[in-house]
């Protein structure tokens, strides 16, 4: 049965059948949300309907309820696999690999800073080192330089939040959540 929840993974119907609608709207909207953080669409895709439906698949199976090719499976899966948000399950018995999503939502949120930051913030702040040092020394690239020097100082403390943030261990909701508040407070505080 194409693009549905009762797939080849086993011989009785499968429970998320019944919340086939959610799963397509979930899987849709990380879609649409992929593309925006410039990121393949069937990459985000695949990642959510492996994380709503909480369960185990093979490629194949995947291809066939997304209605995208092999190659594109396997590509996307690969680079799921380097994100370090998907895993590949080996069951015995079995000759065919599984696919799983990481679910811990603390771990997700890390390993997506973790590889934004490598692959957009470093780079930019790099930029932006090399063109305040060029700027730095010629008089007549002084308003240049203060922009670029106020971009840098921003990057440089989304930095260092990162960073923070990739050295605490993992939180619960509760600890995330007084975080927050504290910030809330500080900022309502009067000048």
């Amino acid at each position: 049965m194409e693009n549905s929840a009762v797939s080849s993974r086993g011989d009785t119907p499968d429970p998320l059948a019944q919340a086939e609608p959610l799963i397509k709207q979930f899987v849709a909207h990380w879609g649409l949300m992929a593309r925006a953080w410039g990121i393949n669409a069937t990459m985000g895709e695949l990642f959510a309907l492996l994380y709503i439906t909480g369960t185990d698949w093979y490629a194949d199976d995947l291809r066939q309820w997304l209605g995208v090719s092999r190659a594109n499976v396997s590509m996307n899966l690969r680079e799921l696999i380097s994100w370090g948000v998907v895993h590949k399950i080996h069951r015995p018995g079995e000759r065919r690999e599984l696919f799983r999503a990481e679910t811990d939502a603390w771990t997700l949120f890390r390993k997506i800073l973790r590889e934004r930051k490598r692959r957009e913030l470093d780079p930019s702040l790099h930029v932006l080192e090399r063109a305040y040092q060029q700027a730095e020394h010629l008089p007549e690239l002084q308003d240049m330089k203060a922009r670029i020097q106020s971009l840098r100082r921003f990057f440089m403390a989304i930095d260092t939040l990162a960073v923070h943030l990739l050295s605490l261990p993992s939180l619960d909701l509760a600890e995330i959540s007084h975080l927050v508040s504290e910030g809330k407070e500080s900022s309502e505080e009067p000048s």
